[in-house]
């Protein structure tokens, strides 16, 4: 071991780097023996076998011959000709934040009326708003009796007389209340 460390303390830095690239390039050769992870195929290159130089005159021959072997052996972006498989990147998101859930208006109830009018207990409807029998299907004297609240009568149409002594007497009798809420 002891002549070539001398060797390589003789030898010039060009000599040096010669010797360091065919070392790279033999290395890559033999990591390329292996087949990739992403299945591309790389070029192989075949290392000429050199006896080990044992004196300096020896070492100098063999780093002029290894120096006309590099310039006809391929660079390492030669051997190396696998594309890598180009990994994603995870860009970052906006942090969520937190916005008070606002409070709900009067969903629309049945029939889509906007006051939210339903059939839960609630409160009783004594005046209606004007527009009612827009969205409720009203008997004919609605609005000529309305000394009562709002009842819906088994016929499905609305009356204005409920908690009244014969209220939708014409109209199959009592079937609900219409309430508030």
């Amino acid at each position: 071991m002891g002549a070539i460390a001398n060797a390589w303390r003789a030898a010039s830095r060009r000599q040096k780097v010669t010797i360091v690239g065919a070392l790279v390039i033999a290395i890559a050769a033999v990591a390329s023996l292996t087949a990739p992870p992403n299945g591309n195929q790389v070029a192989l290159v075949q290392p000429t076998a050199t006896a080990p130089a044992t004196t300096p005159a020896e070492f100098a021959t063999a780093s002029a011959s290894a120096t006309e072997e590099v310039a006809e052996t391929p660079t390492f972006s030669e051997v190396a000709t696998a594309v890598p498989t180009p990994t994603p990147t995870v860009k970052p998101t906006a942090k969520a934040t937190s916005h008070p859930t606002p409070r709900p208006t009067a969903t629309p109830g049945p029939y889509g009326n906007p006051w939210g009018y339903d059939f839960r207990p609630g409160n009783l409807i004594y005046k209606p708003p004007s527009a009612f029998c827009s969205y409720f299907p009203c008997i004919a004297s609605f609005w000529t009796s309305t000394n009562g609240y709002v009842v819906q009568c088994v016929d499905r149409e609305f009356s204005h007389s409920g908690g009244r002594q014969g209220v939708c007497s014409r109209h199959g009798g009592y079937y609900r209340t219409l309430y508030s809420h």
